[in-house]
């Protein structure tokens, strides 16, 4: 049995319809640090610094402010809503639910399906103004995995998950066609819920057959994908208290007690990048990852994200 330290939490997963390699019934084991990291990269956090400012550093305070505010820990580490959750009104509750679900859905997919790099399709779309179509259908999050593309749609309930809505789930997984000219590895829907009977969060994740909806085509190119996910990081790092801890240049915001770091490699050629020097930042980036083991203390996309509110997630508070 795993030992559970004090800032893990656990949480059961069902998935259906997957390959045989995947297991129907598991369990999730994260941090706080996997949590925060997932709100921010499923953001639509822009990283357009001459459109946008500093905007996204403010989106990631929002995001990870979630945690001490909205979440708690039982002794057990199942994840639970806090008091002043609980109390939400019926908007604040659906945007809590939706943030969840969608860092849910990221830590469903490094965890399980080994995605690097998972975010928001709006963030690349409006980072290279692309154009969707008609259609308002269409899936939350894509990434990489090592098999390829990754189409993900998440959902958040502060109760248990409605039977309809793994129907809904189907279309809007299903709504790209393909990503830089290739179909989509896997594509899944996700819901982080909370049922009324059951302690803590519980994640369904489905990977039902085709459902017919007008599909789009995502035409991403691969240096821009990783200049559009990064860019946001290079934000923080300017925003934060910068030091330099070993492999990683780090920024400190010591009013959040959160700190955050990238590899300094990948923070090099980003940073390059932005200036216009993107030949090679995909592949470059690819090779990077596969050798992860220079990651140290860190996610498999180089990024490093350290928390201190255990005091917080105690159920006293």
């Amino acid at each position: 049995m795993i030992a559970i330290r004090p800032a893990d939490f656990v949480c059961r997963y069902q998935a259906n319809g997957f390959p045989n390699w995947i297991a129907r019934l598991g369990r999730l084991r994260f941090t706080t640090d996997d949590l925060a990291h997932a709100l921010f990269v499923t953001g639509r956090a822009p990283g357009d610094q001459t459109r946008y400012g500093q905007a996204s550093y403010w989106e990631f305070v929002h995001r990870t402010s979630l945690i001490p505010a909205y979440l708690r820990r039982t002794s057990g580490g199942r994840l639970e809503r806090s008091p002043l959750a609980i109390d939400l009104d019926r908007s604040e509750k659906v945007a809590l639910s939706y943030a969840l679900g969608q860092a849910m859905t990221s830590i469903f997919c490094e965890k399980v399906l080994n995605v690097s790099h998972l975010m928001h399709i709006d963030r690349y779309g409006q980072r290279y103004a692309m154009t969707f179509g008609a259609t308002k259908k269409r899936a939350d999050l894509f990434g990489l995995s090592p098999a390829g593309w990754i189409i993900a749609e998440a959902k958040g309930r502060s109760n248990a998950m409605e039977p309809a809505l793994e129907h809904q789930l189907m279309g809007q997984k299903r709504s790209v066609l393909s990503v830089g000219g290739a179909p989509p590895f896997l594509a899944l829907g996700s819901v982080a819920s909370f049922p009324p009977r059951s302690v803590g969060m519980r994640l369904d994740a489905f990977d039902p057959v085709d459902y017919e909806i007008e599909p789009i085509v995502l035409n991403v190119l691969d240096n821009q994908f990783y200049l559009a996910y990064y860019e946001p990081f290079i934000a923080l790092l300017d925003m934060g208290e910068r030091e330099d801890n070993g492999a990683y240049a780090m920024s400190e915001f010591r009013g959040l007690n959160l700190r955050v770091g990238l590899d300094h490699e990948i923070e090099q050629r980003i940073r390059g990048a932005m200036a216009g020097e993107e030949v090679g930042l995909a592949s470059f980036i690819r090779e990077y990852v596969i050798e992860a083991s220079h990651f140290e203390g860190g996610f498999p996309d180089g990024s490093v994200v350290k928390t201190d509110w255990r005091k917080m997630l105690s159920l006293e508070h």
